[in-house]
């Protein structure tokens, strides 16, 4: 997707987009840098294109899988273009990931990255999401959090009790990548 049709898509779209432009390299590259060869179970939510989703893609195991969930319909039909054995991709909301966990065969993730724009959902389904991916993420393994501002630091804080900003500059906007360590 060009970057002017992704500007019109969250134009249009903003509740379910959350940004005006797609995430660049350095923002990629720092959300999906704690995702290892290790990581056979992966979990994406707001996949929105592809573009992280092609980081995850690289970097995690040869034979895994990565569910990413897209609730935006005409996000979604550019996101199902990706081929690759490993990639799952779903348009539903997050909230009914373990229905898709059951279906996949999958019973807990090894990693999860997300760029839900939590910031424009209900506080009740931002917690039911939130809430689930703690549940259905391994102990001591890593959430990541996609955000343009510090605002929602203490939400993450608080459902999974430690929270690492990584602020990346060279992204349009600058953006934070926020890891939190599932305990």
């Amino acid at each position: 997707m060009s970057r002017f049709k992704f500007l019109i898509e969250a134009i249009k779209n903003f509740r379910e987009v959350g940004t005006i432009t797609r995430s660049g390299k350095a923002l990629s590259e720092k959300i999906t840098s704690f995702i290892t060869k290790e990581d056979k179970y992966v979990l994406e939510l707001g996949a929105g294109d592809g573009v992280i989703t092609r980081s995850i893609l690289e970097k995690m195991h040869p034979d895994g899988k990565l569910l990413a969930f897209e609730i935006n319909p005409n996000m979604f039909a550019i996101l199902s273009k990706i081929e690759d054995p490993r990639f799952f991709p779903i348009n539903d909301s997050a909230e009914n990931m373990e229905k898709y966990m059951k279906e996949y065969k999958i019973d807990i993730f090894d990693s999860v990255v997300s760029a839900i724009p939590y910031i424009v959902l209900p506080e009740e389904l931002a917690m039911k999401i939130l809430g689930l991916c703690k549940k259905n993420l391994k102990k001591g393994n890593n959430y990541m959090q996609v955000h343009y501002a510090k605002t929602l630091a203490s939400l993450y804080k608080s459902v999974f009790g430690n929270l690492e900003t990584h602020f990346v500059l060279f992204n349009v906007p600058p953006a934070y990548a926020f890891r939190c360590i599932n305990s």
